[in-house]
């Protein structure tokens, strides 16, 4: 992100979606994609990060949680949201923001099992998900992929995508 303008359409959409995300558990499609829209156009403007870098950070932040989505890790929502995000800081930036939104993403996701009381279920997910990976490792195919049980009460993921990005965008932006 290279101007105010961009840093601040980044923010209105993080905001709006972490809101969306928060009250409802969904992050509306008109949202994402005035977002990438807006993005877009920001991409071409003289102070824009330019086209190619835009197109190239949206594919990073899609195809990185994409992988989490066909895990039943993050929803649909989320995908999109960190493909828009993408857009708007550009590549190589946003394998540092998705290292970032990982990180922010599991210390609130603890967070998160503990106030709902669901710690135990999440640990015994993340038992079951790491014995699947070793396994498959050592021995290959081992029949079914393990079913983690989705709660009702999902960590609003927006949050993590919105903590992730400011933990960036306040450590690259240049000091006035």
């Amino acid at each position: 992100i290279r101007d105010s303008f961009s840093m601040t359409a980044l923010a209105v959409m993080l905001g709006a979606a972490i809101w969306h995300d928060a009250w409802a558990r969904r992050i509306p499609n008109a949202l994402v994609l005035g977002g990438a829209a807006t993005a877009l156009g920001l991409s071409l403007s003289t102070h824009g990060i330019g086209l190619g870098s835009a197109l190239a950070g949206g594919m990073v932040g899609f195809l990185g949680f994409g992988v989490l989505y066909l895990l039943r890790m993050v929803g649909a929502g989320d995908v999109k949201l960190a493909a828009a995000t993408g857009l708007f800081v550009g590549h190589p930036d946003m394998l540092w923001v998705n290292l970032l939104i990982l990180a922010a993403g599991g210390v609130l996701s603890l967070v998160w099992a503990l106030s709902t009381g669901q710690l135990g279920a999440v640990l015994r997910n993340l038992q079951s998900g790491l014995l699947m990976g070793f396994l498959k490792r050592q021995h290959g195919a081992v029949g079914h992929p393990a079913a983690f049980p989705v709660s009702r009460t999902r960590m609003p993921y927006a949050v993590a995508i919105g903590m992730g990005t400011a933990l960036h965008v306040f450590n690259t932006w240049p000091a006035p």
